[in-house]
């Protein structure tokens, strides 16, 4: 790969903007929320966690374990936000707030975080 296509690359990835909210596993009737600032590397990282047996959440890992095809994943509120690099910490715990108020019976994906 030439220089010049590498550095288009490198700069295309450098300023993409990652989803960022509240991500969701369902199953059933049980829910599962937290606060994500990269939702594709988040599915990608619980999914691999879950299907290994390790997720920290031992009852949403128990959930997974018995039946594995009944969860779903989704962005539940996606941030709009427009610069990439600031802190959007206190956005996405607002917006935790609101889900969490909207969704009584969501539970914290992780235990001791949200």
């Amino acid at each position: 790969m030439d220089q010049d296509r590498k550095k288009a690359l490198r700069a295309q990835y450098e300023e993409r903007k990652p989803d960022m909210g509240i991500v969701c596993w369902r199953s059933g009737t049980q829910m599962w929320i937290t606060i994500s600032k990269n939702a594709a590397a988040d599915y990608n990282s619980s999914l691999f966690q879950l299907k290994l047996g390790s997720w920290p959440n031992r009852a949403m890992q128990k959930a997974y374990t018995e039946a594995p095809d009944t969860f779903q994943w989704s962005l539940l509120k996606k941030l709009d936000y427009k610069e990439r690099d600031d802190d959007h910490s206190e956005d996405l715990q607002l917006l935790y707030m609101l889900c969490q108020e909207e969704y009584p019976q969501a539970q914290p994906m992780r235990p001791g975080r949200k």
